[in-house]
């Protein structure tokens, strides 16, 4: 195999990486910035909220890659209420609310400011 063969090679397949990367960063989000939507809304939750970080059970972050406004966000399970599911979204702007809840009965529901 000559040089200008394994060059071209090569390239291509560095494409292809890249490509694939991008690829799945568009639909699954980065992991970096999941992260990071998970304890802005823990802290949210905890210094404009007034929560405890006891009465958090969890925070998941996630990605919407149909939102171009608020692509992050976070789920959160309170420990008064395990059964339901609050989901928080960060607008580019840093202000976070919360968007919706799954499960029935929530004890967690804000009135959306916006």
């Amino acid at each position: 195999m000559t040089k200008k063969v394994k060059i071209s090679l090569l390239s291509i397949l560095a494409i292809v990486v890249i490509l694939s990367g991008w690829g799945y960063l568009s639909l699954f989000g980065n992991p970096i910035k999941m992260n990071d939507a998970e304890e802005k809304v823990r802290a949210y939750l905890i210094q404009q909220k007034g929560y405890t970080p006891e009465e958090i059970i969890d925070t998941t972050g996630n990605y919407s890659f149909t939102s171009s406004e608020a692509p992050y966000g976070a789920s959160v399970t309170f420990a008064d209420d395990p059964n339901n599911k609050y989901h928080y979204i960060i607008f580019k702007d840093g202000h976070i609310e919360q968007y919706s809840y799954s499960g029935d009965n929530p004890k967690h529901l804000e009135s959306p400011i916006r």
